[in-house]
């Protein structure tokens, strides 16, 4: 898809800093997608008549949302037939407009100025602790089944949102993995992601939020306003590919999800898989 001078790239994929030869194979970076001047006008309107009240936060992979989503509309546009056989009422626009909507989604979230609190180190630092606080909630979660640490301070940590609680949940996991029963030799977790976990989570508490400085709202009015169009816009975009679910659940049962993924999904390889990067749409 070619860009233009009114495109607006979505954000990098976080990815891990610590691969070890036991761990599984990732999937190659996503290729880069760009959003549109002119299905972003499109698409406003419809999108501003989404009360407040039930915008959903994007804090969404977009470019991870735009692949599986044109994934999904690959898989509906070629089942068509046997969709109509099963009576199920497609509405052909959310189909044949999807792209569109994509790449306004995509163009919305580019209008959106950084928070003037989070600087372009704490960017690349969230981006490196939030696979890494998967990595140890992934192990805490599993080693508490065995006893081997606590159930109820994993699903503590588990609780929290956003930047300052990723922040926090790297210091406490890295805490809680501590424990030497937690990090065992040729395990998912190394004592190196144990202290880069530490180290990480330490200075996002001290560059987000630094000692004595009330947080609140630093966004301008109209930062404000181009947060609430990108969040309706992701929430009609949800609202669109919800329908378009229901459709491959008409055709595919409970398997829709092997043809037409959820907007988040990743492919994990299992260790005999080969990677499988996602296919750009060709129209």
């Amino acid at each position: 898809m070619p860009k233009s001078n009114n495109a607006a790239s979505a954000s990098t994929t976080p990815r891990t800093s610590t691969p070890r030869s036991h761990a599984a194979p990732e999937a190659p970076p996503l290729p880069e997608v760009v959003g549109n001047f002119d299905a972003f006008t499109h698409h406003r309107t419809a999108a501003g008549l989404i009360p407040l009240s039930q915008a959903l936060r994007c804090h969404a992979d977009l470019r991870l949302a735009y692949f599986n989503a044109m994934a999904g509309r690959s898989a509906l546009v070629a089942a068509r037939a046997e969709l109509a056989a099963t009576g199920f009422r497609l509405d052909a626009s959310r189909l044949d407009d999807l792209e569109s909507l994509l790449q306004a989604v995509i163009f919305a979230a580019g209008r959106v100025e950084a928070n003037p609190s989070e600087s372009h180190e704490v960017i690349s630092l969230l981006r490196e602790g939030r696979p890494l606080r998967q990595l140890l909630m992934s192990n805490a979660r599993a080693q508490s089944l065995v006893g081997r640490c606590s159930a109820a301070e994993v699903a503590r940590i588990a609780k929290g949102r956003g930047a300052v609680d990723t922040a926090q949940d790297l210091v406490d996991l890295a805490v809680l993995h501590a424990t030497p029963a937690l990090v065992v030799a040729g395990g998912v977790v190394a004592d190196d992601d144990v202290r880069r976990a530490k180290a990480i989570g330490t200075a996002l508490l001290v560059k987000i939020r630094p000692s004595g400085t009330v947080r609140g709202h630093r966004r301008t009015a109209a930062q404000l306003d181009a947060v609430s169009l990108r969040d309706r816009l992701w929430t009609l975009l949800v609202q669109w590919y919800e329908h378009l679910e229901r459709a491959a659940g008409a055709v595919w049962g409970r398997r829709f999800t092997d043809h037409v993924p959820a907007l988040q999904a990743r492919h994990v390889p299992r260790t005999r898989d080969k990677a499988v990067a996602p296919v750009a749409p060709t129209g």
